[in-house]
């Protein structure tokens, strides 16, 4: 089945349940039809290519799963179903070490996107929700309400733990939660299941990026104001004009005439091994902060500005006699104020 570019060609559902079920593994294939069908799409488009996804490699020589990985023939179903157990038992093993790991469906899917062939592994925990039981007997019918514990996600909830693998280059993407694995916090999908090393996500790069840049204007200079909001302008224009942003180009081009400010900004990236980053951002809405300045005065006043204005220059940031900044806002044609919404 086809939508959104993303082809799902096979999928088994297997059951994890660490309660009083067990490990279950089906010997049949979803049919992806119909609701099946838009469930799963629905699921792998929270996961795949999203810039909240990390990055990993197998480690080839430990990784049970990568070692039947390679022994798995993609185009025939048998072994697909085959593999699938064998990974769903893995994860299970990890799964009932787990103190407070929540029971789940874990499942396995194969998809196409522009010729590649990936395979999803979505582990969708359970979900508690309440509906009516009805029995009937021969003084009548009755009806009560009772707790269903296993109940699946919606289909509009990006699952805690899930992995894309590209079956070409076995990279992976890679969304997890920790949990406690023998008292100890561990990221046990990652560590202990697929046994692979990763990289952070597009968003926690973008987000450290931006802190650091913030943090080295305000501890040189807590009144640079303009500073900080050139440089949120120069991110965003980096993205429009090359969908990625070079670490290093930036911190050139921010610092390169202040030598403190400079080896504040590479130790910074060096301390968390991205100074030779290149953050590629995949979705629009990652850099949607980037497209608003708020600023926020010592009385409480905010003051939402847009870059497209601010790169106007109809904004203008600049101290007075005493010391004391002001914020000046030119060409305004009109005004008015925002209606309040109780409903």
């Amino acid at each position: 089945m086809e939508n959104s570019g993303i082809v799902l060609r096979k999928a088994v559902l297997h059951v994890l349940d660490n309660g009083y079920r067990g490990l279950i593994l089906s010997d049949h294939p979803l049919d992806l039809v119909g609701e099946q069908f838009d469930f799963l799409r629905n699921i792998l488009l929270k996961v795949h290519k999203s810039d909240s996804t990390m990055h990993g490699q197998f480690n080839q020589d430990a990784s049970y799963v990568y070692q039947r990985l390679l022994e798995l023939d993609e185009n025939n179903m048998e072994s697909f179903v085959e593999t699938s157990k064998e990974i769903a038992k893995a994860l299970f093993n990890v799964v009932i070490e787990g103190e407070d790991i929540p029971p789940a469906d874990f499942v396995c899917a194969s998809f196409q996107e522009s010729g590649t062939i990936y395979l999803a592994l979505l582990k969708l925990n359970y979900r508690s929700s309440y509906t009516q039981k009805i029995s009937k007997d021969q003084g009548g019918t009755a009806t009560e309400i009772i707790e269903n514990t296993s109940l699946l996600p919606s289909s509009s909830t990006k699952p805690s733990e899930a992995a894309i693998i590209n079956l070409t280059d076995m990279t992976i993407r890679l969304i997890e939660k920790r949990y406690n694995i023998n008292g100890e916090k561990k990221n046990y999908f990652s560590e202990m299941f697929l046994g692979c090393n990763i990289t952070k996500s597009t968003k926690r790069k973008l987000e450290i990026l931006t802190r650091t840049i913030r943090n080295i204007y305000k501890n040189s200079d807590k009144t640079d104001m303009k500073s900080q909001m050139d440089a949120n302008a120069l991110l965003l224009k980096k993205y429009e004009d090359n969908k990625e942003i070079d670490i290093d180009a930036m911190g050139e081009e921010l610092f390169g005439s202040s030598p403190d400010k400079k080896a504040a900004f590479d130790e910074k990236m060096e301390n968390y091994d991205m100074q030779c980053d290149k953050i590629k951002i995949e979705n629009e809405s990652t850099v949607k902060k980037l497209e608003k300045q708020i600023i926020v005065t010592g009385s409480g006043i905010e003051i939402s500005i847009p870059m497209i204005v601010y790169n106007r220059a109809d904004i203008e940031i600049k101290q007075n006699s005493y010391g004391e900044d002001e914020i000046i806002i030119h060409n305004v044609d009109s005004m008015s104020l925002k209606n309040l919404r109780f409903l």
